[in-house]
């Protein structure tokens, strides 16, 4: 029986030290960013458009500006060029090129949340080759 129990604490030892002394790496892939045009667009008439222009503060400190007339929207971060936006949801607007998608919360207490992902250009440094990376940027 001791030698029952002296074999088992040697098996557990074992795979203690075995559990410890194991240096794998795991690699856990963070989801990857992206901006889809939709199949369907959301309708919305002027009237509806007309709430969520404006200039909103992001929180990295740039400013969204959201312009235009009619059904027609655009988007802008700072002085980097307008994107014609389409309407997605209620309250979801993407870039017809793709490089701005933005999504304003207008809050009971006035208070404005949402998120704006944006494709900004990226060099891969072992190729020179400059792709695009979709990057999430807060509204305040």
């Amino acid at each position: 029986m001791k030698i029952q129990w002296l074999l088992g604490l040697a098996l557990c030892a074992t795979m203690g030290a075995q559990a410890q002394q194991s240096d794998e790496i795991v690699t856990v892939p963070a989801p990857r960013l992206t901006i889809d045009l939709p199949q369907h667009r959301y309708y919305m008439d002027d009237s509806q458009m007309r709430q969520f222009r404006g200039s909103y503060d992001l929180a990295n400190g740039q400013t969204l500006y959201v312009r235009g007339g009619g059904t027609a929207l655009y988007g802008e971060i700072d002085n980097q060029g307008p994107h014609r936006m389409v309407a997605t949801k209620h309250n979801t607007f993407v870039a017809l090129d793709r490089k701005l998608q933005v999504r304003i919360d207008f809050s009971d207490n006035g208070e404005t949340g949402g998120e704006v992902l944006m494709a900004l250009p990226q060099r891969n440094l072992a190729t020179g080759e400059i792709t695009e990376q979709v990057v999430r940027l807060a509204t305040r």
